[in-house]
């Protein structure tokens, strides 16, 4: 057991969750100063969320083969390149070009540092290596939003980016410090599969960003549509897929469309409220950046009720709880002031810290045999779902405003409450006939 997987695993972890939640206040000042448009803005941010999402399992699998703390140094001292040229950009496609690059960093770094915690730990200590993982992605949650408005005013928007190369770099250090450990069992790399599906991504993210605009849209859903079926014959032709056949079932897929939606909705309000407060309200960075913190606190804030809720409801029940606030605090936003709003992403959050039991209800649905496809799948899911969010929630923000935004929002995750109550009345039912 090597002890220092621990503080490896939580500063990897929190580099890469703060460099997401820094970033979303500081977009309007980013916005001016690179002369962007809000499609401009999106793909600064979709760019890092598709990436990151579409070569998550690819690099989980790079992980197996090559051994994990290779594959982990690797990824952070790329992320540190990568946030070196964000920080250094000159223009919009420039600084889309280096977070997308940022988004493949940290592909290799999410499901490496867990990796790492469970090589290098026993069976004791490993769930207090995971929970120490969960509280620093909580804490990057909670100082980011008010770090970034601090940053940007204080410093200049370009140290957001900056910041993270020393960071990046001491985290490297450390864990090339760790023991190797050896694949027993080398891991096929699901090369074709991985680039098929980063082809469809990028072109349906392509074809939500250009309507409404001058773009091609018509030539772009074609090429979307071909690519999204040249991804669908690479996996059933792969020997390997990415995604097998026969591995999940119907609660799995349910759940995981469930979260998606969640995450389609919550990474949406992010990325356009910050440009709300300030286009509509004049507010700046760092008081929008307080303005946040109150929502990141309730996230933290619920985390300790929700095993009381699951011994009390059950994983599904608890979770439709936190989807119902949710829905709730998103439905109330369309028309609030500022004060109101704050307690509507009060709502949002705390709420959102219910939906958490969805993650383990739904790995615990999938075919045991296929555990780490599993985890990779939600994972990444809820990363592509965040990033169509910022899409889709932005498109209804450019066209008629913030209330539209944050009506769609509230849909989505409508859909999803409803998912989960189907999904909770067919566990009950499960349970009665058992």
């Amino acid at each position: 057991m090597n002890r220092a997987a621990v503080p490896v695993a939580c500063f990897a972890a929190f580099v890469t969750a703060l460099d997401n939640s820094v970033l979303m206040v500081a977009l309007p000042t980013i916005g001016r100063d690179l002369g962007l448009s809000t499609t401009g803005l999106q793909w600064a941010v979709v760019g890092y969320m598709l990436v990151f999402a579409s070569l998550m399992p690819g690099a989980g699998a790079a992980g197996d083969r090559f051994g994990h703390r290779r594959v982990l140094v690797a990824g952070l001292l790329g992320f540190a390149a990568a946030s070196l040229g964000c920080g250094t950009s000159h223009d919009g496609w420039e600084l889309a070009l280096w977070r997308a690059a940022q988004g493949a960093a940290a592909a290799a770094i999410v499901p490496t540092g867990l990796a790492v915690l469970r090589t290098h730990l026993d069976a004791a200590h490993r769930r207090t290596g995971i929970a120490a993982w969960t509280g620093a992605l909580a804490v990057a949650l909670a100082v980011g939003p008010a770090l970034g408005g601090l940053l940007s005013e204080a410093a200049h928007w370009r140290w957001i980016f900056l910041g993270n190369v020393p960071l990046s770099v001491a985290a490297a250090v450390l864990a090339g410090a760790l023991p190797a450990r050896r694949s027993t069992r080398p891991t096929p790399l699901p090369v074709r599969s991985t680039v098929a599906l980063t082809a469809a991504v990028f072109l349906v993210a392509a074809t939500v960003l250009s309507v409404g605009g001058d773009g091609p849209v018509a030539a772009l859903a074609a090429l979307s549509g071909a690519a999204c079926l040249l991804f669908a014959s690479v996996e059933r032709s792969a020997a390997h897929p990415l995604f097998p056949a026969g591995s999940v079932r119907s609660v799995f897929v349910g759940g995981t469309v469930a979260q998606a939606l969640w995450g389609l909705a919550v990474s949406g309000v992010l990325f356009v409220l910050p440009l709300h407060l300030h286009h509509a309200e004049g507010f700046t960075p760092l008081r929008t950046g307080l303005f946040l913190v109150p929502a990141a606190l309730a996230v933290i804030a619920g985390a300790p009720v929700v095993p009381v809720l699951v011994d009390r409801l059950g994983p599904w029940r608890t979770a439709a709880c936190g989807l119902g606030a949710v829905t709730s605090g998103l439905a109330a936003m369309p028309w609030a002031t500022p004060p109101v709003l704050a307690a509507c992403l009060v709502v949002v959050g705390f709420g959102s810290a219910l939906t958490t039991p969805l993650t383990a209800a739904v790995l615990d649905a999938a075919d045991e045999r296929s555990a780490g496809v599993a985890s990779a799948t939600v994972t990444a899911s809820r990363e592509l779902a965040g990033g169509f969010g910022v899409a889709v929630i932005g498109l209804a923000f450019t066209s008629a405003g913030h209330a539209a935004a944050s009506v769609v929002a509230a849909g989505a995750v409508a859909v999803a409450l409803g998912i989960t109550l189907a999904l909770a009345a067919r566990s009950r039912r499960s349970r009665h006939e058992a």
